[in-house]
């Protein structure tokens, strides 16, 4: 029994060893065929070798996929030494399968603020950004063509990356820029810009980035932009507020009377018929206008007459009402000296002390209003919104 047992171990050995020779023996003969059909050289992993030193010196340069430097960024960073930077850099070198074609991410540029002169509460904005700069003449001509049937005006603006500004620009303006922007207005003192203008406006920009291979910024909701829109426009509508004295005389006014009074306090007639003071920047304070239906023109003051004028203060356009009404209430007292004639309210009634106190209270009210909401009298956002 032992004598078997040990024959059966040594015939196992000998199997084990024999199947051992003839694995080793057919991995030997397949490596000599690939031998024979790849040289030596082809068999070499570049990704286990070292790079061999530079003994000449030179600095060490990435490898180029594609052809070489792709896009401006590109360009630019060779300009500037940018070569040497990317070879210094820690980040690991990107890996391309065989065939395909490497294209560098674009460097993102921030997405600008407004300019100051906007504001989302009263301008629908919407920005495009070009990956190459925009000529702005190729520009005015596109936009022209894509918003030829809007009722309202736009307000187009450049980002100089140099200056990091906004630059306001119209059909004489140069350049070449990125980012672009349009601002369409939308409340005023005719009302809410229609749903039919803003649609178009939000296609047209659409339009207008495709035409010029740019991409549009956010484009607005535009259930969200009439809402904030509308409701704008019922606080103006509620601000909106003229305050009116009236010289009244029994007696026919002559023009050329009014006219010397109107000048002597610094008054001018101006193209629209009326008599405008002005602060020292040109903003009108006040006007003096005839209160019956002909205007005041300087060829016909000789011949007109009037029984009724009208001093306007329009508050939404003033910086300082309260002081802008008390002058002009003083030089209404002096017209009604001079021609003979009573100051009066809207209701024919006498502009005694208590009108006068009404009116004072009523204008620091109407102030404390306006500046809680954050659109001060007089300011630029006021007098956009109750432009002429």
């Amino acid at each position: 029994m032992e004598t078997l047992q040990i024959a059966l171990i040594v015939m196992g050995i000998v199997v084990v060893a024999a199947i051992i020779i003839i694995n080793k023996w057919q991995e030997s003969g397949h490596r000599s065929k690939v031998r024979r059909a790849f040289p030596e050289d082809n068999l070499r992993d570049p990704l286990l070798e070292r790079e061999p030193e530079n003994d000449s010196g030179g600095e060490r340069r990435e490898p180029m996929f594609g052809g070489g430097s792709s896009g401006k960024y590109g360009e630019e960073d060779e300009e500037r030494g940018g070569g040497k930077a990317r070879a210094e850099s820690k980040a690991p070198a990107a890996v391309v399968a065989a065939g395909a074609t490497y294209r560098p991410t674009q460097r993102p540029r921030a997405q600008p603020s407004l300019p100051d002169r906007l504001d989302t509460r009263v301008d629908c904005c919407i920005r495009i950004e070009a990956v190459e700069p925009i000529e702005v003449p190729r520009l005015w001509v596109a936009q022209a063509e894509a918003f030829s049937g809007l009722s309202r005006p736009l307000r187009w603006f450049a980002f100089d990356d140099r200056d990091n500004q906004w630059q306001r620009i119209n059909a004489n303006a140069m350049g070449a820029y990125h980012w672009f922007l349009a601002a369409l207005q939308l409340v005023d003192r005719e009302g809410v810009v229609s749903e039919s203008d803003l649609l178009y406006y939000i296609r047209g920009m659409q339009q207008l980035a495709d035409m010029c291979r740019a991409v549009p910024a956010n484009l607005p909701s535009r259930a969200e932009v009439l809402g904030n829109a509308r409701a704008l426009d019922r606080f103006c509508a509620e601000v909106d507020v003229q305050i009116a004295i009236n010289i009244v005389a029994a007696q026919p006014m002559p023009g050329t009377r009014i006219f010397s009074l109107a000048e002597a306090e610094g008054l001018r007639l101006e193209g629209d018929g009326a008599f405008h003071a002005r602060a020292n920047d040109s903003r009108t304070l006040y006007v003096l206008a005839n209160g019956e239906s002909m205007l005041f023109e300087r060829s016909a003051l000789s011949s007109m007459q009037t029984r009724r004028l009208s001093l306007v203060l329009d508050l939404p356009r003033v910086i300082d009402a309260a002081a802008e009404f008390e002058d002009m209430m003083r030089f209404a007292t002096h017209l009604a000296r001079a021609l003979s004639a009573a100051v009066v309210d809207d209701n024919g009634q006498p502009f005694g002390p208590e009108a006068v106190d009404a009116v004072r209270a009523r204008i620091r009210a109407y102030q404390t209003r306006m500046n809680e909401e954050g659109i001060p009298p007089g300011g630029s956002l006021a007098r956009r919104l109750f432009g002429a």
